[in-house]
C-alpha cells in the first residue's frame, strides 16, 4: 500500500513538473532587439537573462536575440557604456521587439579646490610662487655642432647582441656557443605580475562593467562590502573567467556566491 502511494506521488509531481515547463514554455518568446547609441548601432555588448542565465552578444549592427518571459531582468553590459537592467513587459512579448538605448560610461573625477587666488589671472602670475629647483648649468650654442669629440677611451666596441640584452633564456656556455636555457624565475615572475594586476583591476572593471545598481539591487550587496564579496568570489575562479570574456559564468559566480556570503554575515 505504501509503495503505491509513493509511485502516485511521484506521478503527480512529474506531472506537475512538465504542466510547469510547458506553461513556462507558453508564456517565454524570442525577442529580436537592437541596441543604440546616439542613433547608431552599438557592437559587443553583453545581454543576459538574470533569471534563466541566458547570454548573448549584439552583433555588428547592434541586434540580438534573447529568450525571456514575462517580468524577467535583461542585464545590458558594456564597459564603454552606462550598465542598466530591463525588465521584460508584456509589450515586449506581444511585439517580440526590444530596443535598448545606451549611454555613456562618464569618469568622474575629483573635484580640485584651489585656494588663495583671486579671480584676476595678472595677480594670480604676479603672486605664483618662486621656483625652488635647481636649473641646469650647461650652455648650448651653435658653434658646439663642430667641436669634435674624444676618442673613445674604451677602444673600439661592437655593436650590443640585442638577443643578450632582451631576452632572458638567452646565456652564453663556457665553449662560446649560444645556448638557450629557460629562466624559470623569470618566467614566474612575469606570470605573478599579470596575475597581480589582473586580480588589482578586476574589482573595478567588473563594477563599471556590470554597473553599481546589479551589486546593490540584484545581489543585495552593500555598496561599501563589494569588493570584500569579490574577494570572496576568488576561490571560484571568477577572475579567470572575466579575463577569458566569459561573462555568463562569472554572473553565475556572483549570484551564487551572494547568497553564501549573506548567510554568512547573517
Amino acid at each position: 500500500m505504501l509503495l503505491k502511494i509513493k509511485k502516485i506521488c511521484y506521478t503527480t509531481l512529474f506531472f506537475a513538473f512538465i504542466c510547469t515547463q510547458i506553461n513556462a514554455q507558453k508564456n517565454s518568446s524570442t525577442l529580436k532587439g537592437k541596441i543604440y547609441y546616439s542613433n547608431k548601432h552599438v557592437s559587443d555588448v553583453h545581454i543576459i537573462n538574470l533569471n534563466n542565465r541566458l547570454g548573448t552578444v549584439s552583433n555588428s549592427d547592434g541586434e540580438f536575440e534573447m529568450n525571456a518571459s514575462l517580468k524577467d531582468s535583461l542585464l545590458i553590459s558594456s564597459i564603454q557604456y552606462q550598465s542598466q537592467i530591463i525588465g521584460v513587459t508584456e509589450e515586449h512579448l506581444k511585439s517580440k521587439i526590444i530596443n535598448i538605448y545606451l549611454k555613456a560610461a562618464v569618469n568622474e573625477l575629483d573635484e580640485v579646490f584651489l585656494h588663495g587666488l583671486t579671480g584676476n589671472l595678472k595677480l594670480d602670475l604676479n603672486s605664483t610662487p618662486a621656483d625652488t629647483i635647481p636649473k641646469h648649468s650647461f650652455k648650448y650654442t651653435p658653434s658646439d655642432l663642430n667641436k669634435k669629440l674624444p676618442n673613445d677611451t674604451h677602444g673600439f666596441l661592437s655593436a650590443p647582441n640585442a638577443r643578450r640584452m632582451t631576452d632572458p633564456t638567452f646565456n652564453m656556455g663556457g665553449s662560446g656557443a649560444s645556448v638557450g636555457i629557460p629562466d624559470h624565475y623569470m618566467i614566474a615572475l612575469r606570470k605573478l605580475k599579470r596575475e597581480l594586476r589582473s586580480k588589482k583591476a578586476f574589482p573595478i572593471k567588473i563594477r563599471k562593467e556590470l554597473g553599481l545598481e546589479y551589486f546593490t539591487k540584484v545581489l543585495k550587496i552593500p555598496e561599501d562590502r563589494i569588493d570584500h564579496f569579490l574577494a570572496f568570489c576568488e576561490s571560484r575562479n571568477i577572475i579567470e573567467y572575466y579575463s577569458k570574456n566569459n561573462l555568463l559564468e562569472v554572473i553565475k559566480i556572483l549570484q551564487e556566491e551572494s547568497k553564501n556570503y549573506y548567510e554568512i554575515k547573517h
